[in-house]
């Protein structure tokens, strides 16, 4: 696949500066897991009751040949700093989360010779 990331807002206002650093964040997981396949990330609205009020909710979903799929989401304030926050919090926890799964990988196949 030529380009496996989607940006994707949903009942919110497309922001360049946010997609700018998704971007960012999107070439640094293609340098832990070049095998990537999907990352879609969704941005939205979750709700207009009074009491969730201004929620929204960043969404990241990836897919990576011999790993299940890996879904991480952050809820936070619709205000476009929130939202920037929420998205940096969801790519650290999916790198973290790539990361373990390498070395796991990478270990499991160093079994000891007798």
């Amino acid at each position: 696949m030529q380009n496996p990331l989607e940006i994707t807002f949903h009942n919110t206002k497309q922001n360049s500066e946010i997609e700018t650093v998704i971007q960012e964040k999107f070439e640094k997981l293609k340098q832990i897991s070049p095998d990537l396949t999907k990352c879609h990330i969704v941005l939205e609205k979750l709700s207009k009751h009074h009491q969730t009020a201004n929620t929204a909710c960043a969404r990241l979903d990836l897919k990576v040949p011999h790993i299940s799929d890996i879904v991480i989401s952050e809820k936070c304030n619709e205000d476009e700093e929130s939202l920037k926050s929420a998205v940096i919090k969801v790519f650290k926890r999916s790198q973290a989360i790539l990361r373990e799964e390498k070395k796991h990988r990478r270990d499991r196949n160093r079994t000891p010779r007798p």
